[in-house]
């Protein structure tokens, strides 16, 4: 799998203007290729594809949990508690089926919860249904689950941002894992992986060149001509 910082690479080789401007930060090319990434993945994900692929969705080791009660998540007035993440989540993609969540699961990732809504939980609870499944939902960009007891889990997402190094190398606490190193911690963006389908990278190379050379090159192209024009006045 390819690194943001390959994408930026090779997306400044395409033309001697991006390799030449300095001025056009690798920070900006990132942002236009998730940008991007993300329209392409949002629209074959709608079309029910990719669902499987492991080069789009990030592993999310060891997600550490917390108790929280299940009135925070919605109009719930037992003392009912629930798990929920002790870290926020980046934002995660989203399209017609829902959230770009392809699994939560136990840390053997032998057992897959169930998607549910809060209120839908909740009603589950109201009415006393025996159930020995677990489930999982998503509020304000954190993630509940609905054992308490859950300590942590293994989660696989589609983020539309940059993840947190610390949400991809768990720390001390994680047994299940191994500890990760202060170079993983302190690892830069751009050397994170960049999850999108690898035959899918020759479109948006392209669709991401030609927005840049509109955004920068055009729009530098308009501001000399207006010049040109105040000084022949």
């Amino acid at each position: 799998m390819y690194t943001n910082r390959d994408i930026v690479s090779q997306i400044r080789s395409m033309s001697k203007l991006l390799s030449a401007d300095q001025q056009i930060t690798d920070r900006a090319i990132l942002h236009e290729a998730k940008d991007v990434a993300n329209m392409i993945i949002k629209q074959t994900l709608d079309k029910r594809k990719l669902w499987s692929s492991p080069n789009v969705f990030a592993s999310i080791p060891c997600l550490e949990m917390k108790k929280a009660p299940l009135a925070e998540c919605c109009e719930y007035t037992s003392g009912t508690q629930v798990a929920k993440s002790v870290k926020k989540l980046p934002k995660i993609g989203e399209g017609i089926w829902g959230l770009a969540i392809q699994g939560v699961f136990g840390l053997d990732n032998m057992k897959r919860f169930k998607e549910v809504t809060p209120s839908r939980y909740a009603n589950l609870m109201k009415l006393g249904l025996p159930t020995h499944d677990t489930y999982y939902w998503v509020l304000n960009d954190y993630l509940y689950v609905s054992n308490p007891n859950t300590a942590a889990v293994n989660m696989f997402t589609y983020f539309t941002d940059i993840i947190p190094n610390d949400l991809l190398y768990p720390g001390e606490d994680c047994d299940c894992q191994p500890k990760p190193s202060i170079a993983s911690l302190c690892a830069n963006p751009l050397d994170q992986s960049f999850y999108f389908p690898a035959d899918r990278l020759d479109d948006l190379k392209k669709v991401v060149y030609q927005n840049l050379l509109r955004t920068y090159f055009q729009l530098a192209s308009e501001r000399t001509s207006d010049n040109n024009d105040e000084t022949s006045k």
